[in-house]
């Protein structure tokens, strides 16, 4: 019996979902976002710190003109999801954060981890995450694989990969190694 490849059954590759026109125009606009450091929780410490050192990606909470048009499509892909899981128990969820950007310019990455994030959950909103729903805005740079489970996902700009946010599914990207990677993640509770 093969576990990851049974894994794999729950991670699911929408491919060319997001239009190139949307691509574009969305990291045209991200150069004027202010991005920090990405950083991990550390529930033993309550800290934030990254795991990558000077490696780790740069992140964004910012908008831009397409963010409303991004969270319509991250609402639509995890529903698509859900329908094509069919399982009775599971038929629809509470909400999605929006979508939160990514940059990894030249030697960036993101460490090994898996997603649970309880930052999301501020009194106001309540629940846990149960899905990360990641997409791609280009694909004109070098490095930066997605990993999940050890297997690397081939994604192109507008794809989208949906993915279970629970320790069963760690993941990473490797280091860009030429130009700079542009994505976007949400989740599902």
């Amino acid at each position: 019996m093969n576990t990851q490849h049974e894994l794999m059954h729950y991670a699911k590759l929408y491919r060319g979902v997001v239009s190139d026109e949307i691509c574009s125009k969305t990291v045209s606009e991200m150069d004027t976002l202010e991005f920090k450091e990405h950083t991990f929780y550390n529930a033993n410490t309550g800290e934030y710190k990254p795991r990558s050192g000077s490696q780790e990606l740069s992140m964004s909470w910012g908008n831009v003109s397409t963010k409303k048009t991004l969270n319509d499509i991250v609402d639509d892909t995890a529903y698509k999801y859900v329908q094509d899981l069919n399982m009775p128990w599971f038929d629809k969820y509470q909400g999605y954060s929006h979508v939160r950007f990514n940059k990894y310019a030249e030697n960036k990455k993101m460490a090994l981890h898996a997603d649970h994030i309880h930052s999301m959950f501020d009194g106001e909103r309540k629940g846990i995450p149960i899905l990360s729903v990641l997409g791609v805005l280009n694909d004109d740079y070098e490095g930066g694989e997605f990993v999940l489970i050890d297997e690397k996902i081939d994604l192109s700009k507008g794809d989208i990969i949906v993915f279970p946010s629970n320790f069963m599914y760690p993941h990473k990207v490797e280091p860009v190694t030429k130009g700079t990677r542009y994505s976007y993640i949400s989740w599902i509770w």
